[in-house]
């Protein structure tokens, strides 16, 4: 049991964080019912996940396919700093936090795990995060262009 809390337990916090950002966002866009229908859809989901009818096959390919959504978003934001010729107001702590805990969580899933899937994931994404990592450091001094206020 403690193998699974250490290895998941900030899966539920992350979790219970983005589906309360995600109502939010539809209360404050004064879309409220909406986001109660999505906090529902949510939690019949997660329960149907979370049950013994889903087969093992269906969880690992769900678990796999965080692959792809971190691979793309990351590229996109890697290209869209490639584009503007700088990073913006991309935080570089943040940068190095993610690029070192992603790098922390290959080791600790290897070690309290050994899930090949997950340290493959935490691989994936310290790559990701490593390339945006660089990023910064390559446009460290770079500033986005100043906009011209046009004169009437």
């Amino acid at each position: 049991m403690e193998v699974v809390i250490n290895s998941w337990g900030e899966a539920l916090f992350l979790t219970l964080q983005t589906i309360t950002i995600c109502f939010l966002v539809m209360h404050y866009r004064g879309e409220t019912v909406k986001g109660v229908a999505f906090l529902a859809c949510y939690a019949v989901t997660l329960l149907a996940l979370l049950s013994p009818l889903t087969p093992l096959a269906v969880v690992t390919m769900l678990q796999a396919s965080n692959v792809p959504a971190v691979v793309v978003g990351k590229l996109l934001q890697a290209a869209t700093n490639y584009r503007n010729g700088h990073t913006g107001q991309l935080s570089a702590i943040t940068v190095f936090m993610l690029f070192g805990g992603s790098l922390a969580r290959i080791f600790t899933s290897v070690q309290e795990t050994g899930d090949p899937l997950m340290a493959g994931v935490f691989v994936v994404s310290s790559l990701c995060n490593g390339l945006i990592a660089a990023q910064v450091l390559f446009y460290w001094n770079a500033r986005p262009p100043h906009k011209q206020k046009k004169e009437q």
